[in-house]
């Protein structure tokens, strides 16, 4: 497949936060950063949207991710909506990174364990729907990409579901995205 705006690219997560979303979240993914392609350049190239600590929403090159661990995931919704998602991205282009979104995620987690082991009497992995989520004006990666799709209605995230790295590993499983197969 070729690369069109609209889709996007993943890389691997390493440190604690990488390790959580393998391991303590389902299903298990080895994704962390997530960004939009934007506008493609004449070399093959892509400008890219994402938001990127201590910035937030930053333009980069996905050729600038090619060392890195590249998985890339194409929306299944019609091509004027892709190519419109990363625009409502750009909304959120002042903001800061959501250092705090981070935090909230690690203690909701924290509480969610404990809910499930008070309800279901077991220890359990989390799912993105177990974290509470409220959309603020400061995104970090994966919403970027949500809200993107989110501008042009398109629910990559189901509304209300934490887009954690493991929801986009949730919307590849529910054919919501489709992975790219990658060229030799």
């Amino acid at each position: 497949m070729d690369l069109q705006p609209g889709d996007i690219f993943a890389t691997k997560g390493t440190g604690i936060a990488g390790w959580a979303v393998r391991n303590l979240v389902v299903p298990s993914t080895d994704r962390f950063h997530f960004g939009l392609l934007w506008i493609k350049l004449p070399d093959y190239d892509f400008i890219t949207l994402e938001s990127r600590s201590p910035k937030g929403l930053q333009l980069g090159k996905l050729s600038w991710c090619r060392s890195a661990d590249l998985e890339l995931y194409r929306v299944d919704c019609p091509v004027t909506l892709r190519k419109q998602a990363p625009l409502g991205a750009i909304d959120y282009s002042r903001a800061f990174y959501d250092h705090l979104l981070i935090a909230k995620f690690a203690l909701g987690g924290l509480l969610a364990f404990l809910r499930i082991l008070i309800k279901e009497h077991k220890v359990r992995r989390l799912r993105a729907e177990d974290l509470h989520y409220v959309e603020n004006s400061s995104p970090m990666c994966t919403e970027v990409v949500d809200i993107g799709y989110d501008s042009v209605g398109v629910n990559v995230i189901p509304e209300g579901v934490a887009p954690i790295p493991n929801a986009f590993k949730q919307a590849e499983k529910e054919e919501r995205i489709t992975k790219i197969p990658m060229r030799s």
